[in-house]
This record gives structure tokens, C-alpha cells and sequence, in this order.
């Protein structure tokens, strides 16, 4: 069991000799009373989560990207600010993730301007060999 939780006899006032009736309960431990070492543990764990979700996404935009497909994310929430600052063993994970953020992005520039490009040519064709006010019709019998 995780050092933050503990169990209602763990709590209870009282003597040993008598054993609850029911099965413990859980309870959370106040952040007052727990140790710094796991606070600290807990911590990187948040920021592993927080950075694990980021990556995804990343990943998720780079597969896309070579593929062609959608980019789509799953709804996003800001991390809970009272995580603290990114632990130190976690500093060199974070820069990369960001470093490939700003490749994704420059990238999904790159594809959007490359797009835009095209489109305009596209445009500018139909403008110049005018489209038919009505359907034109070959007639290949001939």
C-alpha cells in the first residue's frame, strides 16, 4: 500500500486485541503529515503522467502528419499547479518532448503553406479556363 494511504485501524484509537467488523477503510494522508521523500516520489509521478500525455499527442501529430491524416488530440486540461516545479530527473525528457513539439509544428507549417500553395493554383485554374455556366456533354458515338 502506497505510503499516502492508510487504512482506518491505522488511525483508530484503541486497542489491537479488538479487530474491526468490517474491512478497513482508506484514507488519504494530509501532505502535513507525509514524508518528504514521497511527496517528492509523488510528485515525479504527476509530471511523468503530465509529460506522458504531452508525448502522446506529439506522437500522435507526428504519425499523422507522415501519413496525411486528421491531427486530432484528446481534450486537454491543464495540469494541476500544485505539482510543483519539474523534478530535475525529468528536466532532459521535457526538453525533448518540446524539441519535437517544435519540429511537429514547423512541420505541420510547412504542409499548411505547401497546401495553401496549392489550392491557390487550383483556384486560379478554374478562374482561368472559366467553368461553364451548364453541363458541357461529349459526345463520343461520333
Amino acid at each position: 500500500m502506497s505510503p499516502l494511504v492508510t487504512t482506518t485501524d491505522e488511525h483508530r484509537a484503541g486497542s489491537p486485541a479488538h479487530p474491526p467488523a468490517s474491512p478497513p477503510a482508506l484514507h488519504l494522508v494530509d501532505v502535513q503529515e507525509a514524508d518528504p521523500a514521497v511527496m517528492a516520489e509523488a510528485d515525479v509521478t504527476a509530471w511523468e503522467i503530465v509529460l506522458d500525455r504531452i508525448e502522446l499527442d506529439v506522437m500522435r501529430g507526428e504519425r499523422n502528419l507522415s501519413r496525411g491524416l486528421e491531427f486530432r488530440t484528446d481534450p486537454w486540461d491543464l495540469p494541476d499547479t500544485d505539482i510543483g516545479p519539474i523534478p530535475p530527473q525529468l528536466v532532459d525528457r521535457a526538453a525533448g518532448i518540446h524539441r519535437r513539439q517544435h519540429a511537429l509544428i514547423e512541420k505541420m507549417s510547412e504542409t499548411l503553406h505547401y497546401t495553401l500553395r496549392q489550392q491557390a493554383v487550383a483556384e486560379a485554374a478554374s478562374r482561368d479556363h472559366g467553368a461553364a455556366a451548364y453541363p458541357v456533354y461529349v459526345d463520343v458515338a461520333i
